[in-house]
C-alpha cells in the first residue's frame, strides 16, 4: 500500500489503541494535505469490499462510526482549493459505498451527514471571510490554500462532534425505557436477528428491570438463535422470562402490553426497516391493540422514502439458515424442485408502529419527515447526478 495509507492507518490504530477520538482527529490533520488520493482509495477499497461481503459490523453505531471515519479520510485527502470541489469528492465516495450494500440505511445516512456538516461549515466559513474582508486585509485570506486546509480542518473537528454523539446514542434510548414499561407488564420481543440488535433489545429490557417488575415473551423461532441467549440473560438478572415460537406470537399477544422491536433503519414516510419476522409481530400487536415501539437512533433515520427505490429492495440471506438440507428426503427416489426464499428483512409499515424511541426523544411515525431537515440537505438526498 501507498506511504498515505500507512499513515491513515497510524491515526486509526493510535486512535484504537488510546480509546480517544483526540488521538485519530489530531493524526487526521498532522497527514492532512499530504495523503493525497491514494489514501482514500485505499480505506474505500477496503470498506466497500467488507460492505459487499457482509463483513461489517453488526452494531448500526460501529457502523456509523466506520462510515463517517472513512468519510474523515476522504476530506483530508481532497486537494480542490474550493469547496464545490471537496463536496463533489466526497459525493462520489459516498455513491460508492452506497452503491456497495444499498439496503444498509446507516452508511448512506452518515454520508449525507457529513455532507451536510461541510456545507454548513461553508456557510459558517463564508460569513466569517465577509466579516474578516470588511476589518481588512489579511494574511491568511490571501492564500487560498491556506484557508482551506482550515476549512478541511473545521470540518473534520465537526465530524469528531457527530461520533461523539454516536457512542452516546443507546445509552439515550435506555434512559426513556421507564417511561414506556409498566410495572407488572408483559413485553414481548421478537427474538429473529443480528446479536447486535438483540443487544439493544437486552439493554432497553435491563435498563427497565432495574427499577420495574415485568415479565418478558420472546418469541424466536430458532432454538439456538439470539433470542434464548437474550431471554437467558435477562432471566439472570432476575427478569421473568419465558421463550415462545414466533408461530405462537398471536396466540399471546392478547395478553402482552407493549412490543418492542429493534430497528435497522427507518424511511422517511416511518416505515421501520427490521429483521424478519418483526412485521408479523406488528401485525398480531395491531389486530389485538397492542402498543408497537421501535427502538432506532437518529444515525437511522434514512430521507429515503416510498419514491426511491431502496424502499421497495428485497435482500435475500442463504436458505441454510431456515432449512436443514442434511435431512431432506427422496421422494420415490427423486428430490423434487423447490424454491427456498428467506428475506434478510422486514419493512414494517408506519401504520403498524405506535412510537419510535430514539436518542432524541420519542416520536411518531408521522413526524419523521419533518426531522430530516436537522441532519441532512435537500442537495444530497441521492448521490448520483
Amino acid at each position: 500500500r501507498p506511504r498515505s495509507h500507512t499513515a491513515w492507518g497510524g491515526c486509526a490504530t493510535a486512535a484504537r489503541a488510546s480509546g480517544d477520538l483526540g488521538v485519530f482527529f489530531r493524526e487526521a490533520r498532522r497527514v492532512m494535505g499530504r495523503t493525497g488520493q491514494a489514501s482514500i482509495h485505499a480505506a474505500l477499497d477496503d470498506f466497500t469490499t467488507k460492505l459487499r461481503r457482509r463483513q461489517f459490523p453488526d452494531s448500526s453505531v460501529a457502523l456509523a462510526r466506520h462510515t463517517t471515519e472513512t468519510l474523515i479520510h476522504a476530506v483530508a485527502a481532497q486537494q480542490s482549493p474550493t469547496v464545490e470541489g471537496i463536496i463533489e469528492g466526497v459525493r462520489a465516495v459516498s455513491q460508492k459505498l452506497v452503491d456497495a450494500r444499498p439496503l444498509e440505511l446507516v452508511v448512506g445516512n452518515m454520508c449525507r451527514r457529513v455532507l451536510h456538516i461541510i456545507r454548513e461549515e461553508a456557510e459558517h466559513s463564508a460569513s466569517a471571510t465577509h466579516d474578516d474582508e470588511g476589518s481588512g486585509p489579511g494574511g491568511d485570506l490571501d492564500d487560498p490554500m491556506h484557508r482551506m486546509k482550515r476549512f478541511k480542518s473545521e470540518v473534520i473537528e465537526s465530524v469528531g462532534e457527530l461520533i461523539d454523539e454516536l457512542e452516546g446514542v443507546q445509552s439515550h434510548v435506555n434512559a426513556q425505557a421507564l417511561e414506556h414499561v409498566s410495572p407488572g407488564s408483559v413485553v414481548l420481543v421478537a427474538g429473529g436477528g443480528s446479536r447486535a440488535e438483540i443487544s439493544v433489545l437486552e439493554a432497553f429490557l435491563r435498563e427497565a428491570n432495574r427499577k420495574r417488575a415485568f415479565q418478558v415473551v420472546v418469541a424466536d423461532s430458532n432454538v439456538s438463535g439470539p433470542g434464548h441467549l437474550l431471554a437467558k440473560t435477562l432471566a439472570d438478572k432476575g427478569c421473568e422470562t419465558t421463550v415462545v415460537a414466533d408461530a405462537a406470537t398471536f396466540a399471546v399477544m392478547p395478553r402482552t402490553n407493549l412490543v418492542v422491536l429493534s430497528a435497522r433503519g427507518v424511511f422517511a414516510d416511518g416505515a421501520a426497516l427490521c429483521s424478519p419476522g418483526n412485521r408479523a409481530v406488528a401485525v398480531a400487536a395491531k389486530t389485538h391493540r397492542v402498543p408497537v415501539i421501535v427502538l432506532a437512533g437518529t444515525h437511522q433515520l434514512s430521507p429515503l422514502g416510498p419514491d426511491d427505490p431502496e424502499y421497495d429492495f428485497d435482500d435475500l440471506a442463504s436458505p441454510a439458515g431456515v432449512f436443514d438440507y442434511t435431512r431432506m428426503e427422496p421422494s420415490n427416489g427423486e428430490r423434487g424442485d423447490f424454491v427456498i426464499a428467506n428475506p434478510s428483512h422486514d419493512r414494517v409499515a408506519p401504520e403498524l408502529i405506535t412510537l419510535f424511541v430514539t436518542d432524541a426523544g420519542g416520536q411518531v411515525p408521522g413526524f419523521i419527515a419533518s426531522l430530516m431537515g436537522e441532519f441532512y440537505s435537500p442537495e444530497d438526498r441521492r448521490f448520483e447526478e
